[in-house]
């Protein structure tokens, strides 16, 4: 398995930055919405995002750090 799970946890205020600064395009609002609507049902949620490059720009501009990436293998170790 490749690519990144992406995170969102509840310090998130839904500004929307890390969607402006993505450098490739995998986060959308429409993404951020679905992520922030399924962590209600399951708090550890997380999306498998196959065209992320972890360029870490989302996690960068992220002031309540809500945002988190991490390679899908790291997922798999635990």
């Amino acid at each position: 398995m490749t690519g990144y799970l992406i995170g969102i946890n509840d310090w998130c205020n839904q500004c929307m930055e890390c969607v402006e600064v993505c450098q490739s395009g995998v986060l959308t609002e429409d993404r951020i919405n679905i992520i922030n609507m399924l962590k209600y049902f399951n708090n550890h949620f997380k999306v498998h995002a196959f065209e992320c490059t972890y360029c870490e720009s989302c996690e960068d501009v992220c002031e309540q750090n809500a945002i988190m990436v991490t390679p899908a293998e790291w997922e798999q170790l635990q």
